[in-house]
């Protein structure tokens, strides 16, 4: 009898032995897909997250405080200024392809957007990243102190631009990645409107904002019937002070929205190397010319292989 009551037992913890074991060995391959998952994270990293975070670290904040080479704070209240708008053109399109490809799309506009505020710091406060786009702008005034005038906002609309073309051969340049994103760079052009008026400037927690009819004025003129993806237009306005130091095709052009009525402006129409000048257009197309060479090189060993 009691050999008979003690194999149930036996049977009983034999199974709660192989569950216990069981589930031991679990807990191990879990902990070991665990490590695994987690070295493999930190030797590779993972793409997309270590792309956005490098666009953060390297795009400039905009703080308004302590630009324009001077330590002090910007006026505030109503002022005469400049609004400069630079736009990236064909954005939209370049956002939206695969999800592997989003994260090098972000990479180069924050490369590009950088490198319009760093052109720009010298004479343009950044108020606000748009997006796609920056809204600058600048008091009035004399070369010393916070003013600003119109040689100066054309300087630097000419060195935005130059600024971004070089930036964008740059990316197409160092560039060897085969991503919808990154082989559609040299596609994206900019788009830059000028404007002036009686703008608001005031803080909010630490931050210069800016408003006013001119501020809507030049966001209007984005959306534009020209039908051109790179040019500077300066409204009239701006015109009478602001003129481009470049040598390029200029024209007249009217614009009417409700609510603002027309509005006059001349429309810069360049090309890249214009900006960039004769040996630096040169340079980049060597660039590319090697670049291409090295890439099919690569290519007839691949196939030899």
């Amino acid at each position: 009898m009691q050999q008979g009551t003690g194999m149930p037992e036996a049977v009983g913890l034999s199974m709660w032995h192989v569950l216990g074991m069981s589930l031991v060995l679990a807990l191990v391959v879990l902990g070991v897909i665990y490590l695994v998952v987690l070295f493999r994270r930190r030797v590779t990293g993972d793409a997309e997250s270590a792309i956005r975070a490098e666009s953060i670290r390297h795009l400039p904040v905009p703080s308004n405080r302590a630009r324009l080479g001077h330590a002090k704070a910007m006026p505030e209240g109503e002022v005469e200024g400049f609004v400069v708008i630079p736009d990236i053109s064909g954005y939209t399109h370049f956002m939206q392809l695969t999800r592997f490809s989003l994260a090098h799309a972000q990479y180069a506009v924050t490369a590009l957007l950088g490198s319009i505020i760093d052109a720009a710091e010298q004479h343009l406060a950044p108020a606000k990243l748009e997006g796609d786009a920056v809204l600058l702008y600048a008091v009035r005034g004399s070369a010393d102190g916070f003013g600003r005038n119109g040689d100066d906002i054309g300087r630097a609309v000419v060195e935005i631009a130059k600024a971004f073309y070089q930036k964008r051969a740059e990316l197409e340049r160092d560039n060897t990645c085969p991503c919808d994103a990154c082989r559609h760079v040299g596609k994206l052009e900019l788009k830059t409107v000028v404007h002036s008026g009686a703008v608001l400037l005031y803080d909010i927690r630490g931050h210069h904002e800016i408003s006013g009819v001119p501020v809507i004025v030049a966001h209007r003129l984005l959306k534009n019937s020209l039908g051109m993806a790179r040019y500077v237009l300066v409204t009239e306005d701006a015109h009478a002070e602001v003129r481009l130091p470049i040598e390029c095709s200029v024209s007249r052009h009217h614009e009417r929205f409700d609510g603002v009525g027309e509005i006059a402006a001349y429309v810069y129409d360049f090309e890249p190397p214009q900006l960039l000048g004769t040996a630096e257009a040169a340079s980049g197309l060597a660039a590319k010319a090697a670049e291409a060479g090295r890439k099919l090189r690569a290519n007839v060993r691949d196939l030899r292989r």
